[in-house]
């Protein structure tokens, strides 16, 4: 939920990103998601793409590739930083599993599921403590570290949160 401090006079607007906009986000977006995302002809077919804006300036971004199953990989995930610890990351990840849960397709007779949201990141430690401490306030639990055997590449660690959703049928 959105948790704007006092001097913010509106909330933020929150929206799909299209394929038209998205040279905007070019700086906003890890750089191998978005030579992925150019490389698609309609960006929501394939990906959970929202951003954030307020008066105007896109101030977060949210990538999410779902799977066949329902899981969902989180891709990347950015907010301006003079608008961080603020709730706009969270709220992101509210809304983006807000539009999974209504694009999930299921069978008839499937009225509840578990969807695991996970996601890989490889981050400075200055970096790597503040996201997975957002990863936690967000439901994260399963955090894991994946080393290199010869020393030689960069840790590269794991999180993974499993969302209950109940789906009906409509």
């Amino acid at each position: 939920m959105w948790k704007g401090n006092d001097s913010m006079s509106m909330l933020p607007e929150y929206r799909q990103i299209e394929r038209k906009e998205l040279e905007q986000f070019k700086l906003l977006i890890l750089p191998d998601i978005y030579e992925e995302l150019s490389d698609q002809e309609e960006i929501d077919t394939e990906y959970i793409a929202l951003s954030s804006w307020l008066e105007g300036t896109p101030v977060g971004v949210i990538i999410m590739d779902p799977e066949g199953s329902g899981d969902l990989n989180l891709l990347s995930v950015w907010t301006a930083p003079e608008y961080r610890r603020m709730g706009i990351a969270s709220a992101l990840l509210d809304k983006a599993l807000e539009v999974a849960a209504a694009l999930y397709d299921y069978e008839e007779g499937q009225y509840g599921d578990d969807i695991t949201l996970k996601t890989m990141y490889c981050l400075s430690d200055e970096y790597r403590k503040s996201f997975e401490e957002w990863l936690m306030k967000n439901d994260f639990t399963e955090l894991g570290i994946l080393k290199s055997s010869d020393g030689e590449r960069p840790e590269v660690c794991s999180a993974s949160a499993d969302i209950h959703f109940f789906r009906t049928i409509g």
